[in-house]
Parts: C-alpha cells; structure tokens; sequence
C-alpha cells in the first residue's frame, strides 16, 4: 500500500439494543448508511436486532455485522441520489447462518466459511430468513482493481467463492482483524499497510487468466499507481523520479497510461486528492495544512486550489458538509436482540 498512516483507526460501533424502543428499523437504517453505503432495508420478521462493529482506516473499511434476518435493497435511483465520492467493492467473509446476493443478473448464496463480492455501483439485494454474521470488507473499486492489474468488470460479483487454500490464508486475516480491531487498535494499526494489497490479491486470485496483450502493461501500471501511493508525501515526486524508481524510460512510463484518461502526473493528483478526501472525512481535528504536506503539496494555497478544481469546494468545506452528512448513528456496545 502507500505511505504509513499516523493515526490509530476510527472504531464506530452500533447497536440496535441501544436504541429507543420502537425505533430499532431507523436506527439500523441509519447505522447502514453510516457503516456502508445508502440502501433501503427491512426486517422480515419483528423483533429486528442487528449491531455493528466498524473500523475506519484511511484506505479501507473493515466491519463485524450480526443482525437477524433482513432484505436490503440498493437501486439505481438509491445509487443516483447517493452522495458518495467513491465506487466501492464489499468482500462478504460469511461467519454464519446464510445470505443471498443479487446482482449483475446472477444470483450467489453466502454461506459460513465463503466469500461473495458486491459493488455499490451496480444495483444489488441482500436477502436473509435467518440471524447471520459477517466480516465486511470495503475497498475503492477502481484502485482495488488497479491494484491488482485487473481490469475492472462484473466477472467477480454475487458468485461464491470457497475460503481454502491460500484464499482461505487471506480471508483468515481480515476476519481475524475485524474480530480483534477494537480490542487492540495498536495492533490494527501496525496491521493496516497490508490490508489493502492483501484485498487486491483476492481480485487476482479469483480473476480468469488474463490472455489479452495488453496485461503486462496492466501489472507494470498497477504497479506505478502502488509507487505512487507508496510516495504520496514526497513533493519533488515527478515522471521522471517514478520512472527511475521503478526502472522504467519515461516513455515507457507515457505509454501506460495512454487511453486511461489521465496523465502520469494528474494520475499523482487525483491519487493525493482521493486520499485527502478520505483523510478530511476520518480525522476531522487534524489541521487541513497539515494533510497538504502530508499528501505533497507544497503548501496550503496548492492544495486549495487543486480540491476545489476537483471538488468544487473547499477543503474546509467538504470536511463541514462530509460531517453533517455522516453523522453517526447512536454510537452503542450492546448487541442487538
């Protein structure tokens, strides 16, 4: 992954059994949103309970969810409507009872020991008759699929996938980090720069063998992108340090991402822009001049500038309305019942 972080994770948690009685269904709802994207959901039966335990990290999410059995729905004018920055993938890590994923037109049953994905861009349905336990994990889709050298598609999503072998070693990880987070958050901590190359691995463990010709070319660029994550801080950071960096001719380096839409350099500014939005959201007391020189910029007025051309805000005030949107459910430790 990139550069270390210097903060210990968030560690949200929500509970329905902390909730005032008979308002349990909007407490979960709004705890939904909080932890993961805009959806709608419904209990199947009464007596609804659910609680989950969140951890925030700068470039990832990972989360504990119990609930009993539930239907939740994500719509393309939920998806329109959403205020979202981000396309996310959701790697479910099935714990027990049974869920049924809907999306891309084919249909997935998660069982306890096996793995379903999920993207938020796409409309999908999760369907359960029973309690069940999950471990959550959210990665940026487009740079999880760089990451990987895999091009983004719907190959992998509502099909299940068995946790054995050495899908079985990565999958222990992150349900064991999810488990442990909260009881030791120093450890997550020290524990968080692998997490997101390690969710990238799923995506290539589980993708077809690439035959096409351009596939080196979509390694050596995930593997620029990962450079480019890895030096973020550095301001005097440039095509031609990255190309020496990883031994590549500059004109190599061009060539790469040639048909993507950017640059080599915006690719660096939109790489620093996107971890500065996420670094407003979860750690709203740190000073914004300090995420500038944290990020590379070489001070506050080049960071201004360049989140607003992107944002069409300032720093300050994506931090103000990213506040107001995400404020948090009750926060709560009991569990649901």
């Amino acid at each position: 992954m990139g550069q270390e972080t210097t903060s210990l994770p968030r560690l949200p948690s929500f509970s329905t059994g902390r909730a005032p009685r008979g308002d349990e269904i909007d407490y979960w709802r709004q705890a939904r949103r909080e932890a993961y994207v805009s959806v709608r959901t419904d209990p199947v039966d009464t007596g609804f309970g659910g609680e989950i335990g969140l951890g925030q990290y700068t470039d990832f999410r990972l989360s504990t969810k119990r609930a009993r059995a539930e239907e939740v729905k994500r719509s393309r004018s939920d998806i329109a409507q959403s205020h979202d920055d981000q396309e996310y993938l959701y790697f479910l890590f099935q714990l027990r009872g049974n869920l049924l994923v809907e999306q891309a037109g084919r249909a997935a049953l998660a069982t306890p020991g096996s793995l379903v994905i999920y993207d938020s861009a796409t409309p999908f349905t999760l369907r359960t008759k029973e309690y069940y336990e999950q471990a959550v994990l959210e990665l940026p889709a487009d740079e999880a699929f760089a990451r990987a050298g895999v091009s983004r598609s719907d190959y992998l999503l509502a099909k299940t996938f068995d946790c054995d072998g050495a899908m079985g070693s990565v999958a222990a990880f992150f349900v064991n980090l999810a488990r442990t987070q909260a009881s030791d958050p120093h450890g997550a901590h020290r524990l968080e720069p692998q997490a997101p190359a390690l969710g990238a691995s799923l995506i290539g463990l589980l993708s077809p063998p690439r035959p096409h010709a351009d596939a080196p070319d979509a390694a050596r660029r995930s593997q620029v992108l990962a450079y480019m994550r890895a030096h973020l801080a550095d301001p005097d950071l440039d095509s031609q340090g990255i190309a020496v960096g990883l031994h590549l001719s500059r004109r190599t380096l061009f060539r790469l991402f040639e048909g993507t839409g950017e640059s080599v350099m915006g690719q660096l500014r939109s790489l620093r822009l996107e971890r500065a939005r996420v670094m407003l959201r979860a750690q709203p007391d740190k000073p914004i001049s300090s995420i500038a020189l944290e990020l590379g910029f070489s001070g506050p007025v080049q960071f201004y500038r360049a989140f607003r051309t992107t944002a069409g805000m300032t720093p300050g005030e994506y931090r103000e309305i990213a506040a107001l949107e995400g404020t948090p459910a009750q926060a709560a430790s009991e569990p649901g019942s």
